[in-house]
């Protein structure tokens, strides 16, 4: 029996959570595996029963006291008798010593672009009126360029690398990138591609309503929705029958719906929190992105396998993998031209009916490539090669 352990903070909650749960089903019907789990956060009302047989989860203290978090985790460890230890997004600290202490092979999944930690460190330098104050006296000038905050972000990145005993990233551009980003030839490291899956609809709905949909954390510094009701007070007027949804919420709620009210957005709908959005990717034509950052958006995963057709700014390189201009399975917008990006969603919303069909049956199509259990099967061999 082999026994795997994911550390989360929130469970279950967004991507890297479901994407764990989907690995456990599929490691729980193969047979010869014990999946655990250790969150900090526990939602106890969204666990089923059937979540719950294929799954143990266990309360780890919160990232907030790290030196408590790593004790935890290592005594779990060893009373669990974990074999491989995965750590999503970021790692814990003192994982080396947990790693050389308790002999547990350690895992690292990036769900990120590489060093997707120059965003955050840089938003950080500008976050509470103190830090605000210094970013404009002093800050400013050594972060402006982003090569300070890259340098940091490939050295926080390349310590977590040298400390794991295998490294995963979410598509083959970003294995490369990382690669030369430590210095180091991809052939010969431990990084390895495993993509975001998504579960195939069985019933896809093509007959769609004139709706442009945004479904996410309303978190600025990253996703960037300011952008989106800049462009959508630019096209408003083009595009008199269609309207603008955004489901979610988070740290900028309050100022994006103060935003749409100052310039003046009509038939634009704020949905708030929902757990499930099937039904809104079910109605919406067009789902659109324009983050600063991404990883390998579920957003436009989960929208194509719904039929949908993804807009985004090609920020990153899992942007592009997954809309694919060259199969024509979405559009991708040069990084952060708003007038485009304003320009090409009228064009895509303008489409005739029949060629919008043939875009999101394509579309449909390329997410079977990535169907949980083709997913799962990835991570099983690397599993597999670590013990």
């Amino acid at each position: 029996m082999i026994r795997v352990a994911f550390i989360h903070n929130y469970f279950p909650a967004g991507g890297a959570e479901r994407i764990t749960i989907d690995i456990a089903r599929y490691l729980h019907g193969l047979g010869g595996y014990e999946v655990f789990v250790y969150a900090s956060r526990p939602d106890e009302s969204a666990l089923t029963d059937e979540l719950r047989s294929v799954l143990n989860l266990r309360r780890i203290p919160s990232q907030a006291v790290p030196s408590k978090r790593s004790s935890e985790v290592e005594r779990l460890v060893i009373a669990d008798r974990i074999d491989i230890l995965v750590q999503p997004v970021k790692a814990l600290p003192g994982i080396e010593g947990i790693r050389q202490r308790t002999g547990c092979k350690v895992v690292l999944a990036c769900h990120g672009e590489p060093f997707w930690q120059r965003h955050a460190i840089t938003y950080r330098r500008q976050k509470g009126l103190v830090r605000r104050i210094a970013w404009h006296l002093y800050n400013k000038r050594r972060y402006s360029d982003g090569s300070l905050a890259m340098r940091m972000a490939r050295e926080r990145s390349y310590k977590e690398y040298l400390g794991c005993d295998a490294y995963t990233v979410l598509c083959r551009p970003y294995k490369i990138e990382t690669a030369s980003g430590f210095g180091i030839d991809p052939d010969m490291s431990h990084i390895h591609v495993i993509e975001n899956p998504e579960t195939p609809v069985a019933d896809v709905c093509y007959d769609k309503e004139n709706m442009i949909l945004f479904c996410g954390r309303f978190e600025n510094w990253s996703k960037r929705i300011d952008r989106l009701l800049r462009i959508w007070s630019k096209v408003q007027d083009r595009l008199p029958g269609w309207r603008l949804v955004l489901v979610g919420d988070g740290p900028a709620g309050k100022m994006l719906r103060g935003m749409a009210s100052d310039l003046n957005l009509e038939r634009i709908s704020f949905e708030g929190m929902k757990r499930n959005v099937a039904d809104y990717y079910r109605k919406a034509s067009i789902v659109c992105l324009t983050s600063e950052t991404e990883g390998w958006p579920l957003a436009l995963s989960e929208a194509q396998a719904h039929g949908c057709i993804g807009m985004a700014f090609g920020s990153t390189s899992g942007i592009s993998e997954i809309l694919a201009p060259d199969e024509r399975c979405g559009f991708v917008v040069p990084p952060f031209d708003e007038d485009l990006y304003a320009e090409t969603l009228v064009q895509v919303a303008s489409l005739p009916e029949e060629e919008k069909l043939l875009i999101r049956k394509k579309s449909v199509q390329k997410r079977l490539n990535y169907a949980p259990e083709i997913i799962a099967e990835k991570w099983r061999n690397l599993f597999d090669s670590l013990v």
